[in-house]
């Protein structure tokens, strides 16, 4: 072991801070949710959030599916992520302590979150 105290010697491991962590992710998701480029496909997402009946489960593939991406490019979709987030803590979706596998070729069947329309 290294006097950094992991087994690659020279690599940083970053600093652990789990409140700084959140808070930085609130201010990304923040930053990605303003974002000028994505005015449009907010205001189409919650035009369709505003037309699912309470109760119906809901995850990202569903709303991509219907109005697409909000960008194109690596990294420049994290609005999707942000916009859930942000429904989330308007009380308009709650999670329903579940997760689906992505049905989006380019998402390699990651797992996202499923929702539940308030």
């Amino acid at each position: 072991m290294s006097e950094q105290g992991n087994i690659f010697g020279d690599l940083h491991s970053g600093d652990f801070n789990a409140e700084e962590a959140a808070r930085r992710a609130d201010v990304g998701m923040g930053n990605a949710y303003r974002a000028v480029r994505v005015a449009a496909w907010k205001t189409h997402a919650s035009a369709w959030l505003d037309r699912q009946p309470s109760g119906r489960e809901i995850v990202a593939d569903d709303l991509v599916r219907v109005i697409g991406l909000p960008d194109i490019g690596p990294a420049r979709n994290n609005v999707v992520g942000a916009w859930f987030s942000a429904q989330s803590k308007r009380g308009r979706i709650v999670f329903a302590q579940r997760l689906r596998k992505s049905e989006r070729s380019e998402r390699h069947g990651n797992l996202q979150r499923v929702w539940r329309v308030v």
